[in-house]
């Protein structure tokens, strides 16, 4: 081989180990890039759906009221793992909260349950017994007793078990835990006659539905 043609292949092969050594380095860092995304998402998909965070009701049962609330700043506060990455969370078809810049990453999903509180208030009507049932399931419920002159509520129970009880009288307003499992009957035990009127209901029922829950992040 003459000179000129061995300096062509030495160039040739510089450049050839140098774009080799370029592209290796590249493809190095996006996969520490890759690695750091899933980890960050994993993490935060986690914690979102753990039963003690702010924003979930129980285990993979978000709050509804808490997802409004979120922004990028609580969800830094919140959740330290997101740190300066670029994250968006969605459920559904909606965009929750988006921090940083969110080009590609990784995307972690999650099937989960969105809760949402209700507030109803009601009248009942007392006609054979002082009793009625709550038409929808609640975790409290608050008790506004105003009875007429000459009548006294005495107990109040729900589903047989007593919530309040004052042998002088109850009047006032009251809020008492029930079962969220049922549907509950509350019952009063009165001294004269009770009634509509004399006592006002308010009640938080939930509307739950299924969506998937997506966590981006752009390391």
């Amino acid at each position: 081989m003459n000179l000129p043609a061995l300096a062509v292949a030495l160039v040739v092969l510089t450049t050839v180990t140098a774009m080799s050594l370029g592209m290796a380095d590249r493809a190095f860092v996006s996969a520490e890039r890759d690695a750091e995304s899933r980890r960050v998402a994993v993490g935060l998909s986690e914690r979102l759906v753990r039963p003690d965070e702010p924003v979930t009701v129980r285990s993979n049962v978000l709050d509804g009221a808490a997802l409004d609330r979120l922004d990028g700043d609580r969800l830094r506060t919140l959740f330290p793992v997101v740190a300066e990455h670029g994250v968006r969370v969605t459920v559904g078809d909606g965009t929750v909260v988006e921090h940083g810049d969110v080009d590609d990453g990784t995307t972690i999903r999650r099937i989960v349950l969105v809760e949402r509180r209700q507030t109803v208030r009601l009248t009942p009507r007392f006609d054979a017994t002082p009793a009625f049932t709550l038409p929808r399931r609640t975790r409290t419920v608050d008790l506004e007793i105003r009875p007429p002159d000459g009548t006294t509520v005495t107990e109040v129970r729900a589903d047989g078990r007593v919530v309040l009880r004052n042998a002088s009288g109850l009047a006032g307003n009251f809020s008492v835990d029930v079962s969220r499992y049922e549907t509950v009957e509350l019952a009063f035990d009165v001294e004269g006659q009770l009634p509509t009127g004399s006592v006002e209901v308010t009640y938080h029922p939930t509307a739950t539905r299924k969506a998937i829950l997506a966590v981006t992040v752009d390391a």
